[in-house]
């Protein structure tokens, strides 16, 4: 067995995660009735998905990667402080 064949097995063991992560996720949004918890379940999809493309990404090269992955981060944290206004209705 070859190092990319290692690679190859990890990443999609980690894809596999992720995605049950994210059904489970999905599956807990749209039972709440709870506005706040929404709010979060929003945010923590946000995230799965950008963990998503990371590991698309560690086995198919593109040359946008990287930009993609500096971008989901930085509205990654935009999105939870707003998330977090939305939750607290302004209040500082």
């Amino acid at each position: 067995m070859e190092p990319t064949d290692l690679l190859t097995i990890m990443v999609c063991i980690a894809g596999a995660i992720v995605l049950l992560a994210l059904i489970t996720v999905l599956w807990h949004a749209s039972t709440t009735d709870n506005d706040a918890r929404r709010a979060v379940t929003a945010d923590i999809v946000f995230m799965a998905m950008a963990g998503l493309f990371l590991c698309y990404t560690l086995l198919n090269r593109s040359s946008i990667t990287y930009e993609v992955a500096m971008f989901a981060g930085l509205f990654g944290v935009l999105s939870t402080v707003a998330y977090a206004r939305i939750i607290t209705r302004g209040r500082r």
